[in-house]
């Protein structure tokens, strides 16, 4: 099982690492934690991104990381932070596996100054993505069409995974055409495009995550080995065993993500 995408060091999750992470030990192929500048505690000084990278040193082989900035920090963040936070990213360029999540997000940022600084923002990740030629992990939360849009400007390939997608299917179909990856979570009961897109789109774009601690199956905190459930949802709709769609979509990420088989980089 592989986790493409979670949250280890957000508090909640943060706290049960020790023993989580040892139980993923004998049952996950790789687990890719999301950093971010600070956590919802906002303690500043990268703190959050800096003990994700120390995490996958200590569990090399096993916890990856990507480096991200999401779009509704943006406006948290004065210009001059934003530049030390990419300055922080490139310096561990190979340390890291991806840039991510980065993205937009018309839900959450209503405010249209806010939203086109955090459009800025983004143009100017993708832009490092491109300098350091790392993949990108993709936030587009009511802004999917203008996201795929965007992306569509730069020589990014198959280097790309929509995160949690869960806009109309012209720009899924669009980001398809595209080469994109899609990864898909627990939100795969009950939102019908995320469906549709596990059961219908090439099983060799898939991935599955947790978007831990959120998005819990069971509600609480979700951890990364809660991917079964997802995997077993992904497997029942394509009318194929777990095993089948375990081993695809994990190679998928070793493949997305540029790691081996046996967890380097």
């Amino acid at each position: 099982m592989f986790d493409a995408h979670c949250h280890l060091t957000y508090p909640g999750l943060r706290e049960l690492l020790p023993k989580v992470l040892e139980e993923a030990k004998g049952q996950m192929r790789g687990i890719v934690t999301s950093a971010f500048p600070f956590d919802k505690e906002k303690k500043r000084g990268f703190e959050d991104a800096l003990e994700a990278l120390s995490l996958s040193q200590r569990y090399q082989g096993l916890v990856f990381v990507t480096m991200g900035l999401h779009p509704v920090q943006v406006h948290e963040m004065g210009d001059d932070e934003i530049e030390l936070y990419k300055e922080l990213v490139e310096r561990n360029a190979g340390a890291i596996v991806g840039i991510g999540e980065i993205g937009l997000d018309r839900f959450w940022v209503k405010d249209e100054e806010e939203y086109s600084r955090s459009r800025k923002v983004f143009l100017e990740m993708l832009e490092l993505a491109e300098k350091i030629r790392k993949p990108v992990v993709i936030h587009s939360r009511k802004a999917e069409e203008e996201v795929v849009e965007m992306l569509s400007s730069f020589k990014l390939e198959e280097k790309v995974l929509m995160h949690s997608f869960t806009g109309n299917m012209t720009a899924a179909k669009k980001a398809l055409d595209m080469g994109f990856y899609f990864s898909v979570n627990y939100k795969i009961k009950d939102t019908k495009n995320m469906r549709k897109i596990a059961k219908s789109f090439p099983l060799e774009r898939i991935l599955t995550e947790t978007d831990a601690p959120f998005l819990s199956p069971s509600g609480g905190v979700n951890t990364p080995l809660n991917v079964r459930a997802v995997i077993e949802e992904v497997a029942e709709l394509r009318g194929m065993s777990f095993e089948e769609v375990d081993e695809v979509t994990t190679q998928n990420a070793f493949m997305f993500y540029g790691v081996s088989t046996t967890g380097r980089r």
